[in-house]
């Protein structure tokens, strides 16, 4: 295998082939092998414009854009206790309710056809969900519920004084009412009983209303990049 690709093991492993990452300062040359039987994947980001120009030397499809948003959380002395986020916290009793939610929530994904399919794409987060309520990716998975009913979720990661959240989702249900906006109040409300000072999201291009979400909430777009694959 050429020293130009990069297995993703995690990705190969859980989807089942080959999937590879190529490096970018090889896209402006010629590639005479690339691994047969796989899938290449590219993230560059929206600065980079000599990576840009040459991935379309390669028959990539573009797939999907990306926006990491920033916000930072303010300095106060009335911080919540963490033993207050204990109800809010996700068990493992939770998991069947949560991998129902997530099912079908994220069709805008970057894991969509033709290159995943949508049973993939939902295997996808709930092993996502599985581990963040385990730990064992995500710190934890914080719950709101409706008359004992999940209503929304959030999963979230911190690492010195920054706090990154890995999915949010509203259960269709309880959608347009608001749960979006107690979900970022919650998680932050949490990464500062953590001391996280920063916080981060991402999120695709397309979806317009979780970007307008961060943005009323005092979040700002830090970061945009851009998906491409290649089927071999």
């Amino acid at each position: 295998m050429s020293e130009l690709f990069k297995n993703k093991e995690w990705d190969s492993d859980f989807f089942k082939r080959n999937i590879y990452t190529v490096e970018l300062d090889t896209l402006g040359n010629k590639i005479e092998s690339w691994p047969k039987n796989s899938l290449i994947t590219v993230k560059i980001d929206a600065n980079n414009y000599q990576s840009l120009a040459h991935i379309n030397n390669h028959d990539f499809s573009f797939v999907e854009g990306e926006l990491v948003f920033k916000k930072v959380l303010p300095v106060t002395e009335n911080v919540t206790s963490l033993t207050d986020f204990e109800s809010y916290l996700a068990t493992e009793g939770s998991l069947v309710e949560l991998k129902c939610v997530v099912t079908d929530l994220y069709v805008n994904s970057r894991f969509r056809e033709p290159w995943f399919t949508s049973l993939e794409r939902d295997r996808f987060y709930q092993k996502w969900i599985e581990n963040a309520v385990l730990a064992k990716f995500d710190d934890c998975c914080l719950v709101l519920k409706v008359d004992d009913t999940i209503s929304g979720f959030v999963t979230v990661r911190i690492r010195g004084s920054e706090a990154t959240i890995g999915l949010i989702g509203v259960a269709a249900p309880f959608q347009g009412k608001g749960i979006g906006k107690q979900l970022l109040q919650l998680v932050q409300k949490y990464s500062m009983a953590k001391n996280a000072t920063v916080i981060k999201v991402a999120t695709q291009t397309s979806n317009i209303s979780a970007a307008n979400l961060y943005e009323k909430d005092g979040f700002s777009i830090t970061d945009i990049s851009y998906w491409f694959y290649k089927q071999v």
